[in-house]
């Protein structure tokens, strides 16, 4: 089990860069080796210990430590996790039902594949964008697209792997909000 000190608590209830550096480096590598033993595969736990944190960053500031309840700070910790872990497994299941419905759809009558044309046109669109910087845009190519590992990405670019997964959620975010207009100034919603 590892240590919280209250001196590390402080420092990341007040923001301070180098103890979320330092709790993160002690600490994600736990959370995700407890979620890879509850079946997690490593993108799910990646993407949860990513929501954990982002959840304990807006926590922090407010968390009154308390030495008489000791453990109460991993308690916290564990139920953000499991909770993240619940709405992850919750949205793997709802993709895979979106999945099978688009597997039992057929083609267009011309086999085009209109799904997968309209989302890479929705990426030409957002990369062409000259508000996103080169750096978002290789971040996510590597990351998303090519699978690479979180941290190797962050670290050639020069972010943090939270930087990294902040970059991804926007981006996708954007990409859906093109896919939806996308299909509805298309020739068939109208």
């Amino acid at each position: 089990m590892l240590q919280t000190t209250e001196t590390l608590l402080n420092g990341l209830a007040s923001g301070d860069q180098n103890r979320w550096a330092r709790f993160y480096r002690d600490y994600a590598p736990w959370i995700e080796k407890l979620l890879l033993k509850r079946g997690l595969s490593h993108e799910d736990a990646e993407e949860v210990v990513h929501d954990t944190l982002v959840e304990l960053v807006g926590i922090m500031p407010t968390y009154k430590y308390d030495r008489t309840h000791k453990g109460a700070f991993h308690s916290l910790l564990f139920k953000i996790a499991q909770n993240k872990a619940i709405d992850r497994l919750r949205k793997i299941k709802a993709e895979a039902v979106r999945l099978a419905a688009f597997a039992a759809e057929p083609l267009a009558p011309s086999g085009e594949d209109w799904r997968r044309e309209t989302f890479n046109m929705a990426l030409r669109r957002v990369f062409a964008d000259p508000d996103i910087g080169e750096t978002t845009k290789i971040a996510f190519r590597r990351f998303v697209q090519l699978g690479e590992p979180a941290e190797t990405v962050a670290r050639d670019l020069g972010l943090s792997v939270n930087n990294l997964y902040q970059i991804k959620s926007r981006m996708k975010t954007r990409l859906s909000e093109e896919v939806r207009q996308l299909l509805e100034n298309s020739p068939d919603a109208r």
